[in-house]
């Protein structure tokens, strides 16, 4: 879980619309994801997603979301952030060709070992 997951706002709000959910499945009120509008079965587990990710934590960014809209969107967030370091990054320095010293002869004419 990142820091953004254990925030304690982020735990409260998420918490209200886990209830909200709870309650429509309870009155048999059909719950879909926000993401792609999969239907949230009740009993089924759900993830609590951001509308917005840099939208913070109120109550107002946050919906149910089906866990594979929810995993693979972080998959995509995750990729993207490391694909851009790898980027950014310096390329590594060439090394020089190991020597072969099997081929070269020693002092007498006979193998380094």
């Amino acid at each position: 879980m990142t820091g953004k997951h254990s925030d304690p706002e982020y735990l409260a709000n998420a918490k209200l619309v886990r209830a909200q959910v709870r309650q429509a499945w309870r009155f048999g009120t059909e719950v879909r994801c926000w993401r792609r509008g999969c239907p949230i079965e009740p009993g089924q587990p759900f993830d609590v997603g951001h509308l917005d990710p840099d939208g913070g934590h109120g109550r107002d960014n946050l919906a149910p979301e089906c866990r594979p809209c929810n995993r693979s969107e972080g998959g995509r967030r995750g990729a993207a952030i490391t694909n851009a370091r790898r980027r950014d990054r310096q390329p590594r320095p060439t090394r020089q060709p190991r020597r072969d010293l099997r081929s070269t002869p020693t002092r007498s004419g006979l193998a380094p070992w």
